[in-house]
Formats: C-alpha cells, sequence, structure tokens
C-alpha cells in the first residue's frame, strides 16, 4: 500500500479526467496562447506573455484545463531581451521567379495587399525585388507606348537588392533603409530568404512602443 489519500485520488483523476474531456494540456495551452498573441505582438513579447501567465496561474494553483488564454495584458513590466529584424519580419511570404509574368505578380500583390515581392531561384535564394512602384512604371510606360508585348519579371526586377540577417538589429535595419531610400529589406540567412521587413513593420514597432508608454 502507498497509503495515498482518498481524497488526494479522487482530487488528480478528476483533473486527468477534466484534462481528457477538455483535450487541454498545457502544451495544447502553450499552443493555442502564442498562437493568439503573435496576431498581435512580436514573438519575444508572445513568449514572455506565455510565460507570466503560466506563473500567475501556477501561483494560484489551478490545474491548467481550467486556464484561460493569455493576453498582451499579461505583459504587466516587459523589456525586450533583444531588438533584432527576426523578431519583426513577415515570414508568410510570397515570392515569384524570374520567368513569371508581371501580370500574375500584379495580380497577388493586389489579392495580398502587399507593395513588395521578392523574386526567389529554384534553390529558394534571394534574386530580385518587386515593388509596386516598379509594377505602376512598367504598366504607365506600356500604355504609352501602345506595347501589348508579354513582359516577366526580370524585365524590371531589382537583381540585386539590398538585403539583412535575422541578427541584425532594428536601429541598423533602419539605417541601412535610410542610407538607401529603400522601403523594405529582404531577410536572408546565409543564402536563403527568410523573410521581409518593410516600413509598415516599422510602423507597427513604433505603434507597439507608443501603446506601452501609455501603460
Amino acid at each position: 500500500m502507498r497509503k495515498v489519500k482518498t481524497s488526494d485520488i479522487s482530487k488528480y483523476l478528476g483533473i486527468i479526467e477534466a484534462r481528457t474531456k477538455d483535450h487541454r494540456t498545457g502544451a495544447r495551452w502553450i499552443l493555442r496562447t502564442y498562437t493568439a498573441l503573435k496576431k498581435e505582438v512580436t514573438n519575444d513579447e508572445a513568449v514572455t506573455a506565455v510565460t507570466a501567465a503560466i506563473v500567475k496561474n501556477q501561483k494560484e494553483n489551478k490545474p491548467v484545463h481550467t486556464w484561460k488564454e493569455g493576453t498582451a495584458a499579461d505583459l504587466e513590466d516587459w523589456h525586450p531581451s533583444k531588438i533584432k529584424v527576426e523578431e519583426f519580419m513577415s515570414t508568410d511570404l510570397f515570392t515569384v521567379q524570374k520567368d513569371d509574368l508581371i501580370e500574375l505578380v500584379a495580380e497577388i500583390m493586389n489579392w495580398r495587399r502587399i507593395r513588395y515581392m521578392p523574386v526567389e531561384n529554384s534553390k529558394g535564394e534571394i534574386a530580385g525585388l518587386i515593388s509596386s512602384r516598379m509594377l505602376l512604371r512598367h504598366f504607365a510606360r506600356r500604355n504609352e507606348l501602345e506595347e501589348n508585348l508579354a513582359s516577366t519579371v526580370k524585365d524590371i526586377m531589382v537583381e540585386k537588392p539590398v538585403t539583412v540577417t535575422p541578427d541584425t538589429t532594428i536601429m541598423e535595419a533602419m539605417k541601412i533603409m535610410r542610407e538607401h531610400r529603400i522601403g523594405c529589406l529582404p531577410v536572408v540567412k546565409g543564402k536563403e530568404l527568410v523573410g521581409i521587413i518593410t516600413e509598415m513593420d516599422f510602423l507597427r514597432i513604433t505603434a507597439r512602443l507608443m501603446e506601452r508608454m501609455e501603460k
């Protein structure tokens, strides 16, 4: 006999039963909370908020199946551990290749409501960059010359765009964009394209910092 109290047996078997019914474990709670937070805050903030919520719930001695999903409000005293491009870059990328038709690029950019489109080669390496401004110039010129010839991405793209790495700091990225007077930076790891950061991301960063200042 292990001499386990009947009350403890009932308590912990009850917790196991409740977890099973709700399909909720600590791992599931972390994934759901992190995924929800990523829609409104950075990676670093999301991880910090998840950790803060875990500590809060553990201190209150609540079983994990009763935990509510953590929110940005759990970031009571957040100090960023790093301010790097990887924290703010977009990784859900739509890319094209050199031989794709410009009309296709225009349709994708309009559909996704994006202003920049990376060009990749067959190895997933950055090969160029297309911007909405380039498309406007192309279509304006074509209309002026009344040409209907099909054109491909390689005809108008920037062949060697300025790039940064995930470890580049936000301040360094901002400096590079100012010096080159550009609105985006493809992010590469080695030779592989892993993300992109644009002026809209910097607006988001500024908004987050201003929100933190108001608290």
